[in-house]
């Protein structure tokens, strides 16, 4: 993670003088004499696309979109981690973070962070296997210098030799993070088996991998990775702003045109896998979380450049059906598993890829693998004999249409970082539409890549804390045990199928209809209808009235979770197995571009979203099984997914658990681990029932509708509603979480040993004032402190890859916090290192000038003040209010004025008020992993400690 600084263009061709502006000269005559690409958008996308090749044969997209509000440009590079020399293994990652840290034109390590910071920025990057991705975004006033000191990494990167061994440590500690995260563990395990392989390395480097050697030495040799590879025939540059298309290309030739181009061919990865070692395996692995999966993984030939006729997508979508007859409906139904995921990642190794059958099981279903595994292989002949028809296609290609038909906008740098990395896997022209183009049918394109479904590609994947082992992974956290699949049972397969499977019926969700309700202004949502105890509030879209979409927010509010863990334990399981009854219905809606989840809180709130058309039957047919039904094999399964669940949050990352820590304690409702898990131990069905028929008789019942709807239309919902449920209702109380009430002298500290290695702190000290004035103030605060820690603790000390500095709102209450995950440093010496820098950075905030202080402040500004740029982020803020029983609606609108007011003054008075205010009320969180078990805790002056969250809840005060 990293950050920027400015100037003007005027300022930037004085200082490169004429001979500057005669090589940009000749180099933008040659870029316009490129044939300008066409970009196939979306119909919904009103920007401006261009495609040239720059004459250092740099491909560049230019993006013009005059609304935004941020610019942002990605930098993709053709070279990864299958590039490492397996003397430096994790070379590409060690070096994507070596060019954040100085420039010859700007060689401050800090400069480029401290600069995004000033300017509203944000930046990162990413390394895999065949892709090095850069990536920011920043105020549009900025965007010039921004893209001058991000281009310098890619002409004039000053790699100091000095850093090696510090961002050694960032790498080090980034791997620490990832080494107990399954997915790492069986990947790394999954390339072992393929030998020499390339694909067959350490992808995130540590402190073993990289360093000196007695042949290979790291920092000559990742000055020379840099020169081989980092050249601009393999470079693919985004710049999206809200300039014209013609200005654009001045700033790309301006900064990308003298990228030096080193001819080199694009790294290729050729190497043929021998499959006699790598399939027909069974591979039993022990997970550190506590699940029960079973995976059918085969390896298929890389067929990524086939996006338009889109073979895999045909044969997952068949696979993953949970129409009746298929796989998933049929084990579903017979008590063996819970979920079945049908996906395929054509270059997951690289010139290989992988297309799996991804199942959780249930206890009964762990009996049965065998023949959970010999149901797949049979439909899949099945698919081969039957499926390969035409009328897939179309419901799929339809399906795609519609969503690229209505493609709504997102994040600018998201979008960016995206593009860079499509532009390296398919042309310019397709980076856009790729996921959603299907060009027509290809049943040879199919009939390939079934034919490689076969035993002699397949490895099997049991994973569960039960699998016998006897080996165990280098540098993760993982045991397993490879075995041959026996010729017995590979013959079985061939065998009569002894579930009856059919191929998938057709979706009869697809709208057909696009019709929109006349636009209506309105300045906040209103109540417009009260009928049969429930309130409806309406809300048409005002940002994109033309997308036939809408969100219904159904919400059966309930005290019942404030009173008893068990009835939160009961909500739970009572979201699970209706979102599992009701996954098959779920599934054919999203295929027909509609959502439809139950969610539980203080009650449930059933969601229904997406194209506006078969909403009313897809509510019809959710509403009528609302009041589960269940026996107690599917009970007690439940009671299974609930228990590991929640065992498996101490599996998280530290710093993640930390934050989770700290969010229970400040809310109500909340109860620890141990607590939940007792209570689903000794909850009976007939306790669940009582509780589903209390909430259905007993709740408030609110409906939020927003987007493509009229009064008539929300009417006709509230009466399906209210015929869906019990006839006899009674309105209660709307029930709301409370949060703890600060008070002075008042400090709460938790003390938790994690399973996991590192050491995480959050550590938050709160303002006594109550206002939207001091959240405005920690608003413009937050980025600068956060950039300050992370240049201190991160950069300059190596004490961590997840630190920074953040804002917690706690209701009325603003708190200001520090956090970090740490694999080298102990709770007491963090403890100490962040007191420290809390008196460090205050001498940084007194050095703080009003301009920079505007800069932020504008900043600030800029991003509360940015338009909507989809349906969900124009609703966010108001189904917040919604829920917290805002019903002005105006709580983005305060704070935005509240921002406006903030002076440099106000934010020392602020900081002085929480983080160097000794009586201010404050919170630590002290997550102690395995690595530091023999270390004490750290103890605060006047500290009172929690061990206990719902009895501290029972006697907080409450705001």
């Amino acid at each position: 993670m990293k950050k920027l600084f400015v100037i003007s263009a005027v300022a930037l061709a004085v200082l490169t003088g004429c001979a500057g502006e005669a090589s940009m000269s000749i180099a933008a005559q040659s870029a316009q004499q490129q044939v300008q690409g066409q970009v196939l958008a979306s119909p919904n996308d009103n920007r401006a696309y261009k495609t040239l090749v720059l004459p250092n044969k740099l491909e560049v997209m230019l993006v013009s979109d005059p609304t935004a509000e941020k610019s942002a440009a990605a930098l993709s590079v053709g070279v990864g981690l299958l590039q490492d020399p397996m003397s430096q293994q994790g070379m590409a990652h060690y070096l994507e973070h070596m060019l954040f840290l100085g420039t010859e034109r700007y060689p401050d390590t800090n400069e480029y962070s401290a600069f995004m910071t000033a300017n509203g920025g944000a930046q990162n990057a990413y390394t895999w296997l065949d892709i090095t991705n850069y990536m920011f975004k920043v105020n549009n006033n900025a965007y010039d210098e921004a893209l001058d000191r991000f281009s310098d990494f890619f002409k004039a990167p000053k790699l100091y030799p000095e850093y090696t061994d510090k961002e050694k440590n960032a790498v080090n500690a980034e791997w620490s993070m990832r080494r107990e995260m399954d997915f790492f563990g069986q990947y790394k395990l999954a390339r072992n088996m393929m030998g020499s392989h390339s694909a067959n390395r350490f992808l995130i480097g540590n402190l073993e991998t990289l360093g000196d050697k007695a042949d290979s030495k790291l920092h000559p040799e990742t000055v020379a990775f840099y020169n081989q590879y980092y050249s601009a025939n393999i470079m693919k540059a985004v710049l999206l702003s809200n300039l014209p298309l013609a200005e654009m290309e001045q700033l790309a030739v301006k900064h990308f045109a003298n990228i030096e181009n080193k001819q080199i061919d694009k790294p290729d990865v050729s190497a043929k896998l021998d499959f006699s070692q790598l399939a027909g395996k069974r591979i039993h692995y022990v997970p550190n979380n506590d699940v029960k999966q079973l995976r059918l993984d085969f390896t298929i030939s890389n067929n990524s450049e086939q996006f338009a006729v889109k073979p895999n997508e045909f044969i997952t979508y068949l696979l993953g059906s949970e129409m009746p007859g298929t796989p998933a409906s049929q084990l579903k139904a017979l008590g063996l598993i819970s979920n079945l995921n049908a996906s395929a990642t054509p270059d997951l190794y690289g010139n290989y890829g992988s297309l799996s059958i991804d199942i959780d099981l249930t206890d009964a279903g762990m009996q049965n693998r065998e023949g959970i595994v010999a149901t797949i292989m049979q439909y899949i002949d099945l698919v081969k004999q039957q499926g390969v028809d035409s009328k897939y296609f179309s419901e799929i290609q339809t399906s795609l249409n519609n969503q690229f038909r209505f493609l709504e906008k997102g994040d600018e740098f998201g979008y960016v970082s995206n593009l860079a990395d499509a532009m390296q896997k398919v042309p310019a022209r397709h980076a856009i539409n790729a996921p959603f183009y299907y060009q027509r049918f290809d049943a040879g394109a199919i009939q390939d890549v079934l034919a490689q479904l076969t035993p002699q590609r397949l490895r099997i994947w049991y994973i569960s804390k039960q699998e016998p082992h006897d080996s165990s992974l280098h540098f993760y956290d993982g045991k397993y045990k490879i075995s041959d699949i026996s010729q017995q049972e590979q013959q079985s397969w061939q065998q009569a199928a002894q579930i009856a499977l059919n191929l998938p019926a057709v979706n009869r969700m697809l709208p057909e209809n696009f019709a929109l309700t006349a636009p209506q202004a309105q300045d906040k949502p209103e109540l417009v209808v009260q009928q049969d105890a429930i309130s409806a509030w309406l809300y048409p879209s005002q940002q994109f009235a033309s997308q036939p979409r809408g969100v219904l927010e159904i919400f059966i509010n309930s005290d019942m979770v404030q009173q008893q863990v068990k009835a939160k334990v009961a909500l739970a399981l009572w979201r699970d197995l209706y979102n599992l009854q009701q996954s098959a219905l779920a599934t054919e809606a999203d295929i027909a571009g509609m959502q439809l989840r139950l969610s539980d809180g203080n009650g449930l709130a059933l969601t229904v979203s997406g194209f506006t058309d078969k909403q009313p039957q897809l509510l019809q047919q959710a509403l009528a099984s609302l009041a589960i039904s269940v026996d107690e094999q599917g009970f007690a399964q439940a009671k299974d997914r609930f228990i590991r669940g929640v065992q498996n949050q101490s599996k998280q990352f530290p710093f993640q658990q930390a934050f989770l820590a700290y969010n229970s304690l400040v809310r109500s409702g909340n109860y620890d681990a141990d607590a939940m898990v007792n209570a689903a131990q000794n909850l009976t069905l007939a306790e669940l029932q009582s509780t589903v028929a209390q909430v259905l008789a007993n709740n408030q019942l609110r409906i939020f509708a927003f987007g493509n709807y009229d009064k008539a239309a929300l009417q006709q919902v509230v009466t399906t509603v209210a015929k869906a449920l019990p006839a006899k209702r009674s309105e209660q109380p709307y029930s709301r979480t409370a949060f703890w009430l600060p008070e002075p002298g008042k400090t709460l500290v938790v003390h938790k040993d994690i399973d996991v290695a590192d050491v995480a702190l959050v550590d938050v000290h709160v303002h006594p004032e109550p206002s939207f004035n001091q959240l405005a103030r920690a608003t413009v605060l937050r980025s600068h402190f956060s950039n300050i820690a992370f240049d201190k603790l991160r950069t300059e000390e190596q004490l961590a890859y997840a630190v920074g500095g953040t804002s917690m709102q706690l209701e009325d209450y603003v708190g200001f916090a520090m956090y970090i995950q740490t694999p080298v440093k102990s709770v007491v010496e963090i403890q100490t290192r962040f007191d420290s820098f809390k008196q460090q950075y205050a001498a940084e905030l007194d050095k703080l000038t009003e301009d920079d202080f505007a800069k932020l402040k504008a900043s600030a500004l800029i991003t509360l003040k940015e338009p909507a740029k989809n349906l969900r982020e124009e609703v966010g803020p108001l189904i917040n209010d919604w829920y917290r029983e805002k019903f002005s609606f105006d709580s983005k609108q305060r704070l935005i004025d509240a921002v406006e007011q903030v002076t440099l003054a106000d934010v020392k008075a602020f900081y002085r008020e929480t983080m160097l205010n000794a009586d201010a009320a404050r919170i630590s969180v002290q997550m102690r992993g395995t690595k530091f078990r023999d270390q004490p805790f750290a103890d605060l002056p006047g500290q009172t400690k929690v061990a206990d969250v719902a009895a501290f809840h029972r006697q907080m005060k409450r705001q």
